[in-house]
């Protein structure tokens, strides 16, 4: 039983270290003064500067989540000494949390300005998880 509490305690401690997926991030706050200067033109430019760059950190992100969540699968299958030393891979987290929120704020601020910007982009996602590819399998050799 105590062996049970000391892997349980482990485990817990090797998932609290994983990198998030983006879409467990919340953004963090900034506020929509910082555009108060921009026209419309250059809030439109904004917008799509920073779902660019989301795609770019997103992706590494949710790359990077996928790596750990192997860590966790390489020590539970085989040992703690497997991650001793082994560094996890760069959590962008804050990175993410900074895009989404300027996000929100260039999109507050277009409201607040009566920008007019088409449905389609109003509605275009900040980021979406890229889609999972399908492990390539070789032909047997018989």
């Amino acid at each position: 039983m105590k062996i049970r509490n000391i892997m349980a305690g482990a485990v817990s401690v090797v998932l609290a270290g994983c990198t998030p997926s983006t879409s467990e991030i919340r953004g963090s706050y900034v506020s929509p003064k910082e555009y108060s200067d921009y026209t419309c033109d250059e809030l439109a430019e904004e917008r799509q500067k920073l779902i660019a760059e989301a795609k770019e950190i997103g992706d590494l992100q949710e790359e990077n989540a996928e790596m750990d969540k192997a860590f966790v699968a390489g020590f539970l299958l085989v040992s703690m000494p497997l991650l001793v030393g082994t560094a996890f891979t760069k959590n962008r987290e804050e990175e993410f949390a900074l895009l989404k929120g300027k996000f929100q704020a260039v999109h507050e601020m277009q409201y607040d300005k009566n920008c007019e910007v088409p449905d389609e982009i109003r509605n275009q996602a900040f980021y979406t998880t890229p889609p999972k590819e399908e492990p390539k399998l070789q032909p047997s050799k018989r």
